[in-house]
């Protein structure tokens, strides 16, 4: 019984260890953040959503075309001081994305660089009319793992500070 109970209590030290390195390595965010979008400057407010599995933001005026035998889309996209860019990509994919009322809603997929503290990702973000939110940009699990911690008691704790 003794050797049973120190293995247990070995293991949970260990994992409690490694734990604890893995929280040392990662960058506390709040709810709430400023971020870079797109490497061309937009600074823009994201809500962060760690019940999103992937990001999202507010693409105004989407149009699909074709250009070197591929789709493209380009919108609008626009912060809260009405400083807009246009921004111009390949379509990655289309996904259907579950809607709050049960139903699903193809949506366009594009690659854009976010930048997040001193953290530069390019991930997979949908593009949808979110111009009744508040935030026009919504930064799902895809892009925080596993470099993030959200403290949810918190917002605006960190700078966009990419190269």
């Amino acid at each position: 019984m003794f050797r049973c109970n120190r293995q247990f209590m070995f293991g949970a030290l260990l994992l409690a260890s490694v734990s604890q390195s893995v929280l040392a390595n990662q960058t506390k965010t709040g709810w709430l953040e400023e971020v870079s979008i797109g490497g061309i400057g937009l600074t823009i407010e994201a809500k962060i959503d760690t019940g999103a599995d992937n990001s999202s933001i507010n693409a105004e005026n989407p149009t699909l075309y074709q250009k070197d035998g591929r789709q493209w889309v380009k919108f609008t996209v626009q912060n809260k001081n009405e400083h807009e860019i246009v921004i111009d990509k390949p379509v990655t994919k289309k996904t259907k994305i579950k809607t709050k009322n049960g139903g699903r809603q193809e949506r366009v997929v594009i690659e854009l660089d976010i930048c997040l503290g001193v953290i530069k990702k390019r991930v997979m973000v949908n593009l949808v009319d979110r111009s009744h939110f508040k935030y026009q940009l919504l930064i799902g699990r895809s892009f925080l793992s596993p470099d993030f911690l959200v403290d949810s008691s918190n917002t605006f704790s960190l700078k966009p500070q990419c190269q």
